[in-house]
Formats: C-alpha cells, sequence, structure tokens
C-alpha cells in the first residue's frame, strides 16, 4: 500500500486502511501477512477501526437512501479522478487509489450515517449485559430492561426506558453525554452513575464524578393560570455519593447514597436496608417472570432487610414469610401473593 505515501500522517493512514479494505474484499480474504504486517504499525489499528465500523454497517444497510446518493456522489469523484490520469504509468495503482478514495467518500458519509444510528439494546428477565460504546463509554444494562443509544458529532444522548442502568462515561467536554429517564435528563462528561426507574420513580445515584438532573417534562405539563408548578420541576447538580429520588406529586428528594448497596445488582445481589416491601418486591420482579404481588396496603408498607440473590425467587419468599407477619398464597396463574398471616 505504499502507492498512498504521499498523503502524511493520519490521513495517509485512513487512506492505506481504505485500500487495505478495497483489497481484501478483491481477493475475498480476511487477512494477509502483508496486511497483518500493516496493522503492527503505529496508528494502523487506529484507522482500521475507523474504516470497518462503518463498513461493515454499510453492508448489512446498503439500500438506505442516503447511501445510495453517497454511493452515486463518490463514483462520480472516483470517475473523474480515473480521468485526469489518461494514460497512467502503474494502472493498476491508480485504481487502487481511486477505489480507496472512493471507500473514504462512502464512509464520509456512510460513516456519520453509522455514527448517528439509533441502536437499542435490551435485556430478558435475569439477564444482565454490559455494552461497550464507540467512544470507550460503558452501559452495565440490568435485567428486564432497554435503553437506546444515539451519537452524533456533537452529542451523546441516550434513554433508559425501562428497568436500571449502570453508566461509566469516557470523557469528552465537547460532547455531553446525557440519558433520558421518564422525563429526567441526566447530563454528563466523564463520569460513572446509576439510574433506576421503577414504576413512577425515577432514582438518580451519583457514583463518582458531577451530573446535571433536568425535569424535561415538567415545563410540557405546567399550564397557565393559578395552578401551582409540577413538584418535578427542577434542576438538581448531585456530587458524588448523593442521590436523586423523584416520584409523581412529590418534591425531588436527595440524600447520601449507599453505593455498595445502590450498585449490588451488578454483581447479581440485591441489598435492602429498611425498605418498604412494596418498593422490594417491585426490584426482585425485575427478575422473574413469575410475579409476586401484594394487594393489602398494610402488607406493602412493611419494611425489610437484607441482601437477596437476584432471581431466587422461592428464597426470597421464604424469608418474607419467616421474619414478617405474611404468607404467600400461588394463584392459578403461577402468581405469588403475599398477605396478612391469618
Amino acid at each position: 500500500m505504499s502507492d498512498l505515501g504521499d498523503i502524511a500522517g493520519e490521513d495517509r493512514r485512513l487512506a492505506e486502511a481504505a485500500a487495505w479494505r478495497v483489497r481484501l474484499t478483491e481477493i475475498e480474504a480476511e487477512s494477509t501477512p502483508e496486511f497483518e504486517t500493516w496493522l503492527e504499525e503505529p496508528g494502523s489499528d487506529r484507522a482500521w477501526a475507523r474504516v470497518t465500523g462503518p463498513w461493515n454497517y454499510l453492508s448489512e444497510h446498503a439500500n438506505a437512501p442516503e447511501l445510495v446518493v453517497a454511493r452515486k456522489a463518490a463514483l462520480g469523484d472516483a470517475q473523474r479522478a480515473g480521468e485526469l490520469s489518461r494514460i497512467p504509468r502503474d494502472w493498476r495503482r491508480i485504481a487502487r487509489a481511486c477505489a480507496a478514495m472512493l471507500v473514504i467518500a462512502i464512509l464520509a458519509v456512510g460513516g456519520a450515517y453509522w455514527w448517528q444510528r439509533p441502536a437499542d439494546y435490551t435485556t430478558a428477565f435475569g439477564e444482565r449485559r454490559v455494552i461497550t460504546l464507540a467512544d470507550g463509554s460503558r452501559i452495565s444494562l440490568d435485567s428486564d430492561s432497554e435503553v437506546t443509544v444515539r451519537y452524533s458529532r456533537n452529542a451523546r444522548e441516550l434513554a433508559l426506558l425501562r428497568g436500571q442502568a449502570r453508566f461509566d462515561v469516557a470523557h469528552d467536554v465537547e460532547r455531553p453525554f446525557s440519558v433520558l429517564a421518564d422525563g429526567q435528563k441526566v447530563i454528563a462528561t466523564g463520569t460513572a452513575f446509576n439510574i433506576d426507574v421503577t414504576g413512577a420513580r425515577v432514582v438518580v445515584t451519583l457514583i463518582q464524578g458531577h451530573v446535571v438532573v433536568l425535569n424535561e417534562s415538567a415545563q410540557e405539563r405546567e399550564l397557565p393560570g393559578p395552578e401551582a408548578p409540577s413538584p418535578r420541576h427542577h434542576t438538581v447538580e448531585l456530587a458524588a455519593g448523593q442521590q436523586l429520588a423523584v416520584t409523581p406529586d412529590k418534591p425531588p428528594a436527595i440524600a447520601h447514597a449507599n453505593i455498595q448497596r445502590v450498585t449490588a445488582w451488578t454483581s447479581g445481589q440485591l441489598m435492602f436496608d429498611n425498605e418498604p416491601l412494596a418498593d422490594v418486591v417491585a426490584r426482585v420482579n425485575r427478575y422473574s417472570a413469575t410475579p409476586i404481588m401484594i394487594t393489602d396496603p398494610k402488607v406493602a408498607a412493611l419494611r425489610i432487610s437484607g441482601v437477596f440473590n437476584t432471581g431466587d425467587v422461592s428464597g426470597f419468599v421464604d424469608i418474607v414469610t419467616r421474619y414478617l407477619p405474611v404468607e404467600a398464597v400461588t394463584e392459578d396463574s403461577g402468581a405469588i401473593v403475599l398477605k396478612t398471616k391469618a
């Protein structure tokens, strides 16, 4: 690939990577000894990653209208470039260089399309997964949860649609990292935080760094007139170790958090400290297709502490019925109902 050696620095590496992509596609090979040697050169692995990500995505979405337009425009540029060399001394070198420029032109437009594409990640009951994003940020996604990701050149925008997730954010002051969860928007540049959406309650816990939490939905709900603004209307700054809890019809509450307890789910445990049984059951239900139900407000208000393994419904029910004045009744549907002990 020395025929592209007149291009300097990072641009040269990118051109070489594009040329190698064309060459490997031509010979229908995943690698060659020469390619492996090139890949070991400084900067080559980074350039190769920049080319292969969009390339693989484009191969799956080749008929997208934006990419069809990009291919036609790039092909025209490549053809015009070829016409400038009417008597090339090395037509193979020129052809490969033009092909490489064609790849770069397509990736320039199509790569932006790939970079900004929304991605959706979900987990089933009892499943946890860790997603590493393009900038090195990580999402630890809890059981029965869903998050969408949309990256652009100027912003990193995510939405936690349900469940719970921990976000470890790569630092980038020029592209804020935001997560929208039930109207609460958490904004950061480089930090780690946990968001838990349980019913209508959103809990944001800052593990390290600094975040700002905005209420994105309050202004839409506020009406002109004597009505008081929504109690959820707020802009809150959190420091490491603080937790924001937002529920309907109550002012946002900030408290110090036990980070070990909040993040215990990432290692398959649930830790509770004198919490209402209704809240505990809602968390336990996230890990099993067999629901636990409470219909009696007195039972829901009972408090419990302890450490439980995620997904161990029978173990949880056994402990609850042993230490609290409740009994478990299994209905025909398979649901388990906790009732006051007779």
